[in-house]
């Protein structure tokens, strides 16, 4: 009988560009597992666990965030199951999609007309601080500084997302990406005004940030991916 291949965990780190506080971070999110031997406390992995952790690396740079894997680990749905469930995700925003394609025809429709879009001369809502804060966060996760950054989140997510794991996490994500181009749009969630979006557009994808304000603060963050040729606004 064969025995049983184990990874080491700086193996790990190696074969997936990946380190060693960002494996313990999921582990203690329980959506990857570890194996010990022996009396030594050093993490290692078989071939299920490698093949698992490929598997979340696989999810996260398509935007999933923790929670949502986990969910999907606990349905047991493989890789294939979870992209589809993904897929069918998108499609179910693609009426909030059209709807607001249609607020911005009206808009654009108004200005060609020389009418105002803002009643009484009103501040539109991308003017708040919270645009200006979400400016500067889009700003800081294109060129990568992370204490830029992390001046706007949370304690409580701050704790929850250590730097180094944010900067795998920036680094997963931005790789398919291809070259900068332009910031395109913000916009606020219809149903959550705390929840905000902000859309950036490079050479082959585009990058979408998701944030949930509290008490000044973010207090969550998400970065997916929308596709420029089609203009997928959320």
């Amino acid at each position: 009988m064969d025995q049983e291949r184990f990874y080491d965990i700086t193996e790990v780190c190696r074969l997936l560009g990946t380190t060693s506080r960002t494996l313990r971070f999921y582990e203690e999110k329980g959506i990857i597992q570890s194996t010990t031997l022996g009396t030594s406390a050093r993490r290692r992995y078989t071939e299920d666990q490698l093949a698992r952790i490929k598997n979340v690396f696989v999810l996260r740079t398509l935007g999933l965030s923790i929670h949502s894997i986990t969910e999907l680990q606990a349905e047991e749905n493989d890789l294939k199951n979870a992209v589809l469930s993904r897929r069918a995700e998108i499609y179910a925003r693609m009426d909030t999609y059209l709807r607001e394609l249609n607020l911005l025809n009206e808009a654009l429709s108004a200005l060609e007309c020389g009418k105002p879009i803002f009643d009484g001369g009103r501040v539109p809502e991308d003017e708040t601080e919270e645009k200006q804060i979400l400016r500067d966060c889009a700003e800081a996760v294109v060129s990568g500084d992370v204490d830029r950054l992390y001046r706007h989140l949370s304690p409580r997510l701050i704790q929850y997302m250590p730097k180094d794991v944010y900067a795998q996490v920036r680094k997963d994500t931005l790789l398919p990406l291809g070259n900068f181009l332009s910031l395109e749009k913000f916009c606020s969630d219809e149903k959550l005004p705390n929840k905000q979006y902000c859309f950036l557009k490079y050479s082959r994808l585009g990058l979408k940030i998701t944030v949930f304000f509290y008490g000044g603060k973010i207090d969550g963050l998400w970065l997916g991916y929308y596709d420029t040729n089609v203009g997928g606004w959320k």
